[in-house]
C-alpha cells in the first residue's frame, strides 16, 4: 500500500490574525498547524513523508494567494492521480446565504461574499485534480454547512478522499477544537503506546477518527463526509511505530515460512560484522549438516511426501525456515557474499521450493487458498463468494499437469493447524490428480512426541495409539524424516548455536570474557538442553543479556535448565523482572497472546480485553501495559506479525503457548 505514490504534499490554509475585529484572533493555529507539519513532514518517515508546499498560505494569506495556487491545479496539472495531499484549513468560518465561507485576515463581516473565500469553491479546486489519495482537515465555525458541497465534489467513486470538519450539535463556533484535538492525537501517537495503531506502514482512518472524536470536547464531532474513505489503512495518515517486514526479504511465495530477520541480524556471525574469525557463518546456516542434505534431496528429488517430524523445540521448523529461505532468489540476491560461503551439498538450489505456507490456526480451505495464490493458479469459474475445496482442487489440478516440471510445497506446522486431520484427508491427500503419477515433492512439517516432551505439550497421545504423525505418513504414503533421531541428530549442533548466540548477541560479556569461559558455558547449556534447540535458545539468550558471567556451578542455573522449557523459562522471568507484580503482569499479559488463533493477537481494544479475561483475579490492562511488556525482554519471546491490515502479536513457539496456558502458575512459583 502507497508504492505507487509518486509526490506527497503537505499544506495548510490558516488564519489567526483578522483586521475585522467582529472575529477574535487566533494566535494559536499556527502552532497547531506546525504540530500537524511535524508529524507527516518528520524525516523519519522516509518515503512515507510528506513535503510542505506553499507556505505562505498557513500565515494569513489572501484570496489571490490562494486561488494563484490553488484554482489551477487542474490545468496546470500540478498534481497528478500519484499524488497524495493533506489539506489543513484552519481558522474562523461563517455562513452567508447558504453557503460557508472562510474568513480571511482582510475579510469584512459587512461584505462576507466579496471580501472571504466560499468554501465550495476550495472543494471543487481538489475535485478538479486528479488526486486519489486526499486528508482534508477542516477546522472552522460552522463547518457542516461544508457537508453538502463537498459531497457533490467527492461522488467520484475510488478516490480515497478522507474530509474532516469539526461539527458542534448546536451548530455554533467550534474553531480550534479539532486541530486541538489533533495536537494530542499527536501527542499520544508519538509515545510507546502508540504502538497501538499497530506496526504497518498507515494508521487505520476509522482509528483515526475514532480517537479524534474521543479527545474533542463536549459538544463537538468530527464526522467522515460520505463518498470517501472511511476505514482501512489510508496513505495520508503515516504510522511513525512502522517497523517494517519481520522476515528477511523474500518472494511472497516463500515469506511465511522463511527466517525471522530478528535471527539473520543476531547469528549470522562475526563475518558479517568485520570481526575476524575462522567462522564462515552463524548457526543458521552452519551445523545439521546431514539432516540438510537430506531436506534438500527431499526438495529437488523424485516427486513424493516427505513427513518431517520431531520433538518440540528440536528445530525441525528452523531447518525448513532454513531450506525456504536459501531457495528464495530474492534472499540469495540480498545476500550474496554472505551466501556464497555456505557449503554447496547445504545450500539448496535457488527456486528448489516453489511455495511454502505455516499452518499454524489456519483452516483446510485457507491453507489450499494460500498455495493457489502463491502460485498464481488461475481461480476456478465459480458464481459463488468462496470457492469450495473441491472447485480449487479442479482449477490445482489442471495447473499442475500444465507445468513443465514438479512443483515442490513446504507446510509446516500441520499439528497447529485448525482441524490437522482434516487438512491431510481433505486437502494434502488429494494434492496430486494421479497418486501413481506424482508431479509433485511435499514437505509436511508436523510437531511428534518424544520422550524429552514436557508435560502439558498439548499433544497426548490417542487412545488407538495412532499419532497425527502416522496419521499422515500413511495417508500421504510419505517417508518419515525424524529431525530429532539418527543419524539426523547431533548434539553439538545445540552446543555451536548455544554459542553463536552468546557470541553474537549485542551486549554480551562472554565475548570479552575469554573463549574458553564461553566454550564451556556453551557446553554446559547444549548438554543439559538434550534435544531442545528452544530450551537453548531461552537459556543462552537470557544468559547473554545478564550483566554478569554465570558460574557454572550455580544450582539454581543448573536445575533450571534440568527442568526444561518451564525451568528456562521462569528462570529468566525471575531474572529479567525483579518485582513480583510485574512479573504477574507480564505472565498474564503474555498468557492472553497464548490463547490467539490464526497470526496472533492485536493489540487495539482486543489485547488488553483478552488479559482482562485471562486473569482469575479480574485485573484490567491498559496500553500502557503492553507497551511495557514490548519494551522489557520479555518482548523478545514475540513475534510481531499482520494479518490482512491489522497488527498482531503471537509467541515464537507453540511449547511457549502450552505453558502459558496450562502451568503459568508453576512459572510465578520461586526458583
Amino acid at each position: 500500500m502507497g508504492e505507487n505514490v509518486a509526490r506527497r504534499h503537505f499544506l495548510a490554509v490558516a488564519t489567526g490574525t483578522y483586521d475585522d475585529r467582529s472575529w477574535a484572533p487566533m494566535p494559536e493555529v499556527y502552532g497547531q498547524v506546525a504540530t500537524i507539519r511535524e508529524w507527516l513532514c518528520a524525516p523519519e518517515l522516509g518515503n512515507r513523508r510528506f513535503i510542505p508546499v506553499w507556505s505562505e498560505l498557513a500565515d494569513d494569506p489572501t484570496e489571490d494567494q490562494i486561488r494563484a495556487r490553488l484554482r489551477n491545479l487542474a490545468r496546470d496539472r500540478a498534481w497528478s492521480e500519484d499524488d497524495a495531499v493533506v489539506l489543513v484549513v484552519a481558522g474562523h468560518g461563517v455562513e452567508e446565504d447558504g453557503s460557508h465561507y472562510l474568513v480571511l485576515r482582510d475579510s469584512d463581516s459587512r461584505m462576507v461574499a466579496s471580501t472571504a473565500l466560499r468554501t465550495s469553491d476550495l472543494i471543487s479546486w481538489l475535485a478538479d485534480s486528479p488526486v486519489q489519495e486526499l486528508l482534508v482537515i477542516m477546522d472552522s465555525d460552522f463547518a457542516q454547512d461544508m457537508t453538502f458541497d463537498a459531497f457533490r465534489f467527492n461522488r467520484e467513486l475510488g478516490r480515497h478522499w478522507l474530509m474532516l470538519p469539526t461539527v458542534t450539535t448546536d451548530h455554533g463556533h467550534a474553531s480550534g477544537e479539532l486541530l486541538s484535538a489533533m495536537g494530542r492525537f499527536i501527542k499520544q501517537l508519538r509515545t510507546p503506546e502508540g504502538r497501538r495503531y499497530g506496526e504497518g506502514p498507515y494508521i487505520d482512518a476509522s482509528h483515526f477518527v475514532q480517537d479524534l472524536q474521543a479527545l474533542l470536547g463536549e459538544g463537538e464531532v468530527v464526522t467522515p463526509l460520505y463518498g470517501g474513505q472511511l476505514d482501512g489503512p489510508h496513505v495520508c495518515l503515516p504510522n511513525p511505530h512502522y517497523r517494517g517486514i519481520e522476515g528477511v526479504i523474500t518472494s511472497a511465495a516463500r515469506h511465511s515460512l522463511a527466517l525471522a530477520l530478528s535471527d539473520l541480524n543476531t547469528h549470522w556471525g562475526p563475518r558479517s560484522r568485520g570481526v575476524a574469525s575462522d567462522d564462515e557463518a552463524g548457526w543458521l546456516f552452519t551445523g545439521r549438516a546431514s539432516l540438510m542434505r537430506a531436506l534438500i534431496a527431499a526438495a529437488t528429488g523424485r516427486p513424493r511426501a516427505t513427513v518431517v517430524t520431531g520433538g518440540a523445540g528440536s528445530g525441525k521448523s528452523a531447518a525448513l525456515a532454513r531450506l525456504v529461505t536459501l531457495s528464495d532468489e530474492d534472499f540469495v540476491k540480498t545476500h550474496a557474499a554472505e551466501v556464497v560461503a555456505i557449503p554447496d551439498e547445504l545450500r539448496p538450489p535457488v527456486g528448489a521450493v516453489d511455495a511454502a505456507v505455516l499452518a499454524t490456526g489456519k483452516l483446510p480451505g485457507q491453507i489450499l487458498t494460500q498455495i493457489c495464490q502463491f502460485l498464481a493458479v488461475p481461480p476456478p469459474t465459480s458464481s459463488q463468494a468462496e470457492p469450495t475445496i473441491d472447485q480449487r482442487l479442479v482449477a490445482w489440478h489442471a495447473w499442475l499437469v500444465a507445468q513443465p516440471k514438479p512443483i515442490t510445497l513446504v507446510i509446516d506446522g500441520l499439528d497447529e493447524a485448525t482441524d490437522p486431520q482434516a487438512l491431510v484427508r481433505d486437502v494434502l491427500s488429494r494434492l496430486e490428480p494421479e497418486p501413481g503419477q506424482p508431479r509433485m515433492r511435499l514437505l509436511v512439517g508436523v510437531r511428534s512426541l518424544a520422550a524429552a516432551d514436557d508435560v502439558g505439550t498439548g499433544m497426548a497421545r490417542p487412545a488407538d495409539g495412532t499419532s497425527l504423525v502416522d496419521a499422515a505418513e500413511s495417508t500421504l504414503r510419505a517417508s518419515r524424516l525424524a529431525v530429532d533421531e539418527a543419524p539426523w541428530w547431533d548434539q553439538n549442533d545445540v552446543v555451536l548455536y548455544v554459542e553463536s548466540i552468546l557470541r553474537n548477541t549485542p551486549r554480551s560479556l562472554y565475548p570479552s570474557a575469554g573463549p574458553d569461559v564461553m566454550k564451556a558455558v556453551a557446553a554446559a547449556v547444549g548438554e543439559r538442553a538434550g534435544r531442545s534447540f528452544l530450551v537453548a535458545r531461552i537459556a543462552a539468550s537470557s544468559l547473554a543479556d545478564r550483566d554478569s558471567v554465570i558460574s557454572l556451578d550455580d544450582p539454581a542455573w543448573l536445575a533450571a535448565l534440568d527442568s526444561g522449557v518451564l525451568g528456562v523459562f521462569r528462570d529468566d522471568l525471575h531474572h529479567s523482572i525483579g518485582d513480583e507484580e510485574d512479573r504477574r503482569r507480564a505472565v498474564v499479559l503474555l498468557r492472553a497472546v497464548a490463547y490467539a488463533k490464526g497470526a496472533g493477537l492485536p493489540w487495539r481494544g482486543v489485547w488488553p480485553l483478552v488479559a482482562y479475561a485471562v486473569d482469575d483475579e479480574g485485573r484490567h490492562y491498559g496500553d500502557t501495559d503492553i507497551s511495557w511488556l514490548l519494551r522489557s525482554r520479555l518482548g523478545g519471546y514475540l513475534i510481531t506479525d499482520r494479518e490482512e491490515d491489522t497488527t498482531v502479536y503471537r509467541l515464537f513457539h507453540d511449547m511457549l503457548r502450552s505453558t502459558l496456558r496450562d502451568r503459568w502458575r508453576e512459572l510465578l512459583a520461586p526458583s
